[in-house]
C-alpha cells in the first residue's frame, strides 16, 4: 500500500512539473512571437514611410540617438529632431522611385531589415542598399540605425 501511494504521489508531482514546464515554454515562445509581430509592424511602417518619402511616419520610431549613414556623405549620431531634418533633406535630393525591404529579421532582441532603395538623382536612376536596425526602449521599438548606401 505504501509503495502504491508513493508511486501515485510521484506520478502526480511529475505531472504537475511537466505541465508547469510546458506552460512556461509556451508563454516564452508566444512572447517572442508577439515581439516579432510588433517589430514587423514597425518595419512595415518604416517601409511605407521610405517608399512615400514620409519622414513623419518614420520619425515616431527614432531613438534619442539614431545613427544615420547616408550616401550623401552624412554619418553620425543624431537626436530624433535632427534625424528628422537630415532624412527629410536626403529624400528631397535622392527622390524615391521605389523601395522595399527584401530581408526582415524579427526573431532577435535586435531586429533588422535590409532592402533596396531606387532613387533619382540629377535626372539619373540609381540603387542603394538600406539597413535599418531596431532596439527595444521601454515597451516600444526604436530605430537605432539607418544606413542608405
Amino acid at each position: 500500500m505504501k509503495k502504491s501511494l508513493y508511486i501515485i504521489l510521484s506520478l502526480f508531482c511529475l505531472n504537475i512539473f511537466t505541465s508547469v514546464y510546458a506552460q512556461n515554454n509556451f508563454m516564452s515562445g508566444s512572447g517572442k512571437s508577439k515581439q516579432g509581430s510588433e517589430s514587423a509592424k514597425v518595419f512595415s511602417d518604416i517601409s511605407r514611410g521610405i517608399a512615400n518619402q514620409d519622414v513623419e511616419a518614420i520619425a515616431s520610431y527614432f531613438s534619442s540617438q539614431t545613427y544615420l549613414s547616408l550616401s550623401s556623405g552624412i554619418n553620425g549620431y543624431y537626436s530624433s529632431n535632427q534625424a528628422y531634418y537630415v532624412l527629410e533633406d536626403f529624400f528631397k535630393i535622392y527622390r524615391v522611385a521605389a523601395f522595399r525591404f527584401n530581408n526582415i529579421q524579427t526573431d532577435s532582441n535586435n531586429p533588422y531589415a535590409t532592402g533596396e532603395y531606387q532613387f533619382e538623382f540629377r535626372g539619373k536612376r540609381d540603387t542603394a542598399q538600406v539597413y535599418v536596425s531596431l532596439k527595444k526602449a521601454g515597451n516600444k521599438w526604436k530605430i537605432t540605425q539607418i544606413t542608405i548606401d
